[in-house]
């Protein structure tokens, strides 16, 4: 299992684990103890509690040594990652699931999508959700949503160039009807538009 990970690994996550192995690893033997894993970890910022630190340590200890070698410390942050990217997903989730359902709702979405004036683009609402929601219950699941992030729908960038076409068509319409009006940098004149 851990050639396969070490495998799909890009150079830069490579070089990530190794430089967080050296952190970690303070005496520099080429392990790293559980007194070590728990001390780097919270030099990495991270939010496991010693109980959590402790199964870590305990599963990841492939060999049953005590310490972690580089291919068990692998394991272990590929491990830390992938508990890091789901909470990420599950909070974003939250924060459109406003009423706690499991759901986003229509509804929810409409009201997390609308412009600064409180509008939503009615075509990129059913655009969205026919993208995203493929079991086609009218709502999206944690699932289908987690499916959305990880493809990189953009829900915000569709909502800001809806704003961006308002902004320009409202824009144009004032000049037209003579609310805004550009002036002539020379003359001082009213331009016509």
């Amino acid at each position: 299992m851990l050639q396969v990970i070490a495998e799909h690994l890009s150079v830069e996550e490579v070089e990530v684990i190794k430089d967080m192995f050296a952190l970690m690893d303070t005496d520099n033997d080429g392990k790293v103890s559980y007194e070590e894993l728990k001390a780097g970890l919270r030099k990495v910022g991270s939010q496991l509690a010693e109980p959590e630190i402790k199964m870590l340590m305990e599963v990841a200890d492939v060999d049953g040594n005590g310490v972690l070698d580089y291919g068990e410390f692998v394991a272990v942050t590929i491990h830390l990652q992938k508990m890091e990217n789901d909470e990420h997903f599950r909070r974003a989730f939250m924060f459109f699931d406003k009423d706690g359902s499991g759901y986003i709702e229509l509804d929810e979405l409409r009201d997390a999508l609308a412009d600064e004036s409180g509008e939503t683009d009615v075509d990129a609402l059913n655009d969205i959700m026919r993208e995203v929601d493929t079991d086609k219950d009218g709502q999206i699941c944690y699932e289908e949503f987690v499916a959305m992030m990880k493809a990189g729908t953009d829900w915000r960038k569709a909502s800001r160039q809806y704003s961006r076409e308002r902004f320009k068509s409202l824009s144009l319409n004032l000049m037209k009807d003579g609310s805004l009006q550009l002036h002539d940098a020379v003359t001082g004149q009213a331009v016509a538009v």
